[in-house]
């Protein structure tokens, strides 16, 4: 059984190191905003997520930079459960330094469906924000220690609408399937 008070940072940080192995995904929540999807990539011990500045192709994080501190929840494989979740302090590499080109370089490798590779990290250093999460120590969810509330919400507003009544369809074939015998 976990027990929050008898957790020292460190051993909270190599826990969340142990879930983060395990994810290639995790929900960030912060400003009590929705929660987000973000795929990330881990680099010399910390967690680097890639969110976009300027409203090009990049995974969308509006704010997360100014944001300070984030929720941070690790799925579960199959994806409906949580492994756990633990709050991170958010900084932002400063584009060009030796630390923001490793964190890139790594991201580069991790990203599945990347277009324009030639000029991916230019696009990045003007266009996108390297933003790295860091375990404050504090585990807020974990195995043996899950919050029991609700975690459903509405769907987000959208523009996107449902498909009308069916057309009808004159002289349709009946499907029939032969006899077995």
């Amino acid at each position: 059984m976990w027990d929050a008070e008898a957790v020292t940072r460190e051993q909270a940080v190599a826990e969340i190191a142990g879930v983060m192995k395990k994810a290639g995904l995790v929900w960030l929540s912060w400003g009590g905003g929705r929660p987000a999807p973000a795929w990330f990539a881990t680099v010399d011990g910390s967690y680097v997520v890639l969110a976009d500045r300027s409203g090009s192709a990049e995974q969308p994080l509006p704010g997360l930079v100014d944001g300070g501190a984030a929720q941070v929840v690790v799925p579960a494989k199959p994806a409906t459960n949580r492994l756990a979740s633990w709050t991170a302090t958010v900084r932002r590499l400063e584009p060009g330094s030796e630390e923001w080109t490793t964190a890139a370089q790594v991201l580069r490798t991790e990203r599945l469906n990347a277009s324009g590779l030639d000029s991916q990290l230019d696009r990045w250093q003007t266009q996108a924000d390297l933003l790295v999460l860091e375990p404050t120590g504090e585990i807020t969810e974990a195995v043996g220690n899950y919050d029991d509330s609700s975690r459903l919400e509405a769907p987000a507003p959208s523009p996107a609408t449902t498909r009308g009544a069916r057309p009808i369809t004159l002289h349709r074939r009946s499907i029939r399937r032969p006899k077995l015998t």
